[in-house]
């Protein structure tokens, strides 16, 4: 199969896309769990696709450009797992094929394969929530625009303002799905200044460029009249709260041995085998800096899960198609390419299924609603932090992350919450209200007229009348 994908030939993209829907017919014929990043996308998704303003209308720090994704996405097929998981398999090879282009175009081999396509596209498979639309797969594929622009820079060495303001805004782009993915304007700065000294101005360019899309986004809010809600709930609460993760360290560990180990033999390969160029040195030094900006920002990331780890993909990538090409004897090649292969797919399976106890999900998937919760098909507005009510149901108001929605909901002794909550329940009213925190009295004794649009149901439950 090695030799297959050394043959510089763009059909063998084809090939690359028949192997990512073989590794993802398991998963798709018989999906696992729904995740909580999962159903949240969904929530938000509809929410948008029924006119509702992300941040004013809906309470919640999602990065506003993965949050108009998953409106155009609800808008195109609903709560599919088959139509999103199909949509996340394109992304993926998209990925793929564009970093295969992407070395192929900037000489980063002394040959011209698409090894490095297939092995991207087979690191997408290292865990099961890979194959789902999340802000991290958008976030990653602006990235890789990013990244070639960078290359481009470093291989021509003439600093050209285009360039420079392109990595910019795709950082910027980047930083709107995902908020901590700012980190790689740092990594796209530090990468400039090593390898090509850039200047004062053109540092100032690609300042300019990673702005342009958050000013965009402000002048879009502040049309709106929502300014103070995107700060408040995107921008303020990104850089000062963190969630709880939703898989374990150890975990993450065991379902990244086999690449860990790869990535291992595959440093010490390159630094004994390896004959670079000058620039192909400086690549491999570019990705290596990537890979440790990646390891920060996984520390940073809100809401670790396996997926937060796609964006050192492109970069392990690289490493071991490099040691996959640099092993002189081609049958020992091949055996550790399918032990790679045999390895990812396996350990994906197995842990999707729950048979790897080593391999814990419990945290990630959605609990099953409570049987006191009888509905369905309702608009559900939740006064606590179990979203796993909208497995079933639809948002109602305004209020789905809880840390933002009780700044207001506990600050009812002021005037502009009050009328916050009084123009939700006006624009965008409940059909059921969960009252898991006990704070429907408080409210109702603030806005007398929702005792009258409300009835008390068993013992946290209110229902429109």
């Amino acid at each position: 199969m090695l030799r297959f994908f050394r043959i510089n030939d763009p059909y063998r993209l084809l090939a690359i896309l028949i192997f990512l829907i073989l590794f993802s017919l398991p998963l798709m014929t018989d999906p696992p769990a729904l995740t909580r990043p999962e159903l949240k996308a969904m929530v938000i998704g509809e929410a948008l696709d029924n006119g509702q303003l992300m941040y004013a209308e809906v309470y919640d720090s999602t990065a506003p450009i993965a949050a108009g994704a998953f409106g155009v996405i609800d808008w195109l097929m609903g709560r599919s797992i088959i139509g999103r998981q199909i949509f996340a398999l394109i992304l993926i090879f998209f990925q793929a094929a564009f970093f295969a282009i992407l070395l192929i175009n900037n000489k980063a081999y002394a040959d011209n394969s698409y090894v490095p396509g297939f092995i991207y596209g087979l690191l997408c498979f290292v865990s099961f929530d890979f194959l789902s639309v999340t802000p991290e797969l958008l976030g990653s594929t602006v990235l890789l625009l990013a990244l070639n622009n960078l290359f481009r820079e470093i291989e021509f060495r003439v600093q050209r303002d285009g360039t420079i303001i392109n990595v910019g805004f795709y950082t910027g782009l980047a930083s709107v799905f995902v908020f901590t993915y700012s980190i790689f304007l740092v990594t796209a700065f530090v990468i400039l200044l090593v390898f090509t000294r850039i200047s004062f101005r053109k540092s100032l360019l690609l300042l300019f460029g990673f702005f342009l899309p958050h000013v965009i986004i402000c002048i879009y809010y502040f049309y709106r009249d929502a300014l103070p809600s995107l700060w408040n709930n995107f921008y303020l609460e990104n850089l000062t709260h963190t969630d709880v993760n939703l898989i374990s360290g150890s975990s993450l560990l065991v379902l990244g041995a086999l690449p860990i180990i790869y990535f291992v033999f595959s440093l010490f390969m390159m630094t004994r085998e390896a004959r670079f160029t000058k620039y192909q040195s400086q690549l491999f030094q570019v990705m290596f800096l990537w890979i440790v900006f990646c390891l920060v920002e996984v520390f940073l990331t809100r809401q670790l899960s396996p997926h937060s780890l796609i964006i050192m993909i492109p970069s392990l990538a690289y490493l071991f198609s490099h040691y996959l090409l640099l092993i002189r004897r081609k049958w020992i090649a091949e055996s550790m390419l399918w032990i790679l292969i045999a390895g990812v797919v396996s350990v994906n399976l197995l842990a999707a299924r729950g048979n790897m106890s080593s391999i814990d999900y419990s945290r990630m998937f959605v609990a099953s609603p409570a049987k006191s919760i009888p509905f369905t098909d309702k608009k559900v507005m939740v006064l606590g932090d179990d979203l796993s009510v909208y497995r079933n149901n639809t948002l109602g108001g305004y209020f789905l992350d809880w840390r933002l929605s009780e700044r207001t909901l506990n600050g009812i002794q002021y005037y502009d919450h009050v009328l916050t909550i009084d123009e939700m329940f006006l624009t965008c009213p409940p059909d059921v209200i969960v009252d898991q925190r006990g704070m429907f009295a408080a409210l109702s004794n603030r806005i007398p007229s929702l005792s009258k649009q409300y009835r008390k149901q068993g013992d946290n439950l209110y229902v429109k009348n």
